[in-house]
């Protein structure tokens, strides 16, 4: 028997949360038809200074058909950045087209192959991450080539990503809470799924 898989959904668009505060994402997505889902996190720094105390980001559910009220939700899996320390933190140097491999920055300061690093472009949808792997002073080569033309946006390395399976049998509702009390920095978060919807 095959299973109907969705395809990939947003459930936390990508959003910058500010320092020392906290993000819930809007809409709340409504999985009353969902078995199960594979969540994807992916986490970018603000600045490129280390974080006082790192962003926690909660996927919380509730078995409420309704609009769940605070005492219903339940967190159903947290990540925690690390607090970072010898930043990699620099300007793209001019354009660099979608689809381009090796990108140009102002210097190579702390990046290394192997690096997860995040482009924050002043476009917020426009940002993007992608794997470092090769460093040759201050160009970077990228695994894949860039998703969206990049221009003046700051390229950070130890962005992070998680994964969570989650059983959704019981649940209804879900939302995401990027929680930067404490931060002293900002995050930029994304988060999307894909969902089973039938057996």
């Amino acid at each position: 028997m095959a299973l109907t898989k969705t395809d990939e959904t947003t459930v936390y668009a990508i959003a910058l949360t500010a320092s020392n505060s906290v993000s819930i994402s809007n809409p709340i997505i409504d999985v009353a038809d969902k078995y199960a889902g594979h969540f994807r996190v992916r986490l970018g720094r603000g600045t490129g200074s280390a974080f006082t105390t790192p962003p926690i980001v909660r996927i919380e559910g509730s078995a409420e058909t309704g609009t769940p009220t605070a005492n219903q939700w339940a967190v159903l899996a947290q990540f925690q950045m690390s607090v970072g320390a010898s930043l990699g933190s620099q300007a793209v140097s001019g354009t660099e087209a979608a689809g381009q491999t090796v990108v140009s920055l102002a210097a190579g300061t702390n990046f290394a192959a192997g690096d997860y690093v995040f482009f924050h472009n002043t476009t917020i949808g426009n940002s993007e991450w992608a794997r470092v792997i090769a460093v040759s002073g201050a160009d970077i080569t990228l695994e894949e080539g860039l998703v969206n033309a990049q221009t003046g946006a700051t390229v950070r390395d130890q962005a992070e990503q998680y994964q969570a399976y989650l059983d959704l049998l019981g649940i209804n509702k879900i939302r995401v809470v990027v929680d930067g009390n404490s931060s002293g920095q900002a995050v930029v978060c994304e988060v999307v799924a894909g969902f089973v919807s039938a057996l």
